[in-house]
């Protein structure tokens, strides 16, 4: 779902200057909401270039955590014990991620399902700065 500035900036008709004066009147909190979708590119190419920085920064900054977030995930799945419970069956394994791992627990079940995708991270790191549930996500 987009938000009124990823909609203004896939028209064909839209001013570069027009676009930037919506980006920089957004909160931050909808700009994240555009990398968590997936659409700030889409954005950023649409800006004139002076302004381009605005959101490129940000955009970083988020990989950046995002790659962080990674590495901790592939940390507690390199781990025996999470490898064995990762084996077994649904229930055992959920109980172990509630009792050992509950900060990763979405991310996780996603991995033992085979899931997990470079959105699914990026969803994670946007609920957990802004305390939100997958209200947005319909």
């Amino acid at each position: 779902m987009m938000n009124r500035v990823g909609k203004y900036a896939i028209q064909k008709d839209m001013d570069e200057t027009e676009l930037l004066k919506m980006v920089l009147e957004l909160p931050e909190k909808d700009k994240m909401l555009m990398w968590s979708e997936g659409y700030i590119d889409l954005v950023i190419d649409k800006l004139p270039e002076y302004g381009k920085d605005i959101l490129v920064i940000r955009k970083d900054k988020w990989e950046d955590t995002k790659a962080y977030y990674q590495d901790q995930l592939e940390d507690i799945l390199s781990k025996e014990k999470v490898k064995m419970k990762m084996k077994s069956e649904r229930k055992e394994f959920a109980l172990f991620v509630m009792e050992n791992f509950k900060k990763f627990q979405s991310l996780l079940f996603l991995c033992y399902d085979g899931n997990l995708k470079d959105v699914d991270l990026r969803k994670f790191i946007y609920r957990k700065r802004y305390g939100t549930r997958k209200n947005y996500l319909k």
